[in-house]
């Protein structure tokens, strides 16, 4: 069986996490790629399960070596998809999940067409920034960004094959699991 590149991107606060979550819990072939960035770990995070987390010299050494996919800023921070364990994933036939900005995930649609690209949908703005606000990590600096950050990555929501609108987390997962399926 052949494994699968899913492109997972939208706005902070849309609830990417946890639908990956739910799914994998769901799909024992889904698998979340660990990206790798130069951001100092949030509380709860463990280094190679939520990202990898390195220093900027060691990142900027893999970037020129070739060893990300993708590669790019957000917020301030690098971030990259590795492809020694995305091509991993595949070869064992896996579906792998890039959970990824639209920055890369357009630059990722490009260097793999056969990647399913998926943008989630927050199901009001309003909501959105609701989700943003109750964020206990982020500073009022860091809000401010992520909403001003929100409303270009919406925008870009067209580029993608698919779009889904995650007001049930149920269905939503669902119809990941339709797509991948096809």
């Amino acid at each position: 069986m052949d494994g699968r590149i899913l492109i997972l991107s939208g706005p902070s606060g849309v609830g990417k996490d946890t639908v990956i979550d739910t799914w994998r819990a769901r799909n024992p072939r889904v698998k979340r790629v660990v990206a790798y960035t130069t951001r100092a770990p949030r509380t709860g995070e463990t280094n190679g399960i939520d990202y990898h987390f390195v220093d900027r010299p060691t990142f900027d050494r893999m970037a020129a070596a070739g060893d990300f996919l993708e590669f790019k800023e957000v917020h301030g921070n690098g971030y990259a998809t590795p492809l020694r364990d995305l091509d991993a994933m595949l070869h064992q036939g896996l579906i792998a999940i890039l959970k990824i900005d639209v920055q890369g995930a357009l630059h990722a649609m490009n260097v793999r067409p056969d990647a399913l690209s998926v943008f989630l949908l927050p199901p009001s703005y309003e909501e959105l920034e609701r989700r943003i606000h109750g964020r206990a990590s982020d500073s009022a600096a860091a809000i401010a960004l992520r909403l001003q950050n929100a409303q270009e990555e919406l925008a870009a929501a067209p580029q993608y094959r698919h779009r889904i609108v995650n007001d049930d987390l149920a269905a939503t997962v669902q119809t990941l699991e339709d797509l991948v399926s096809e």
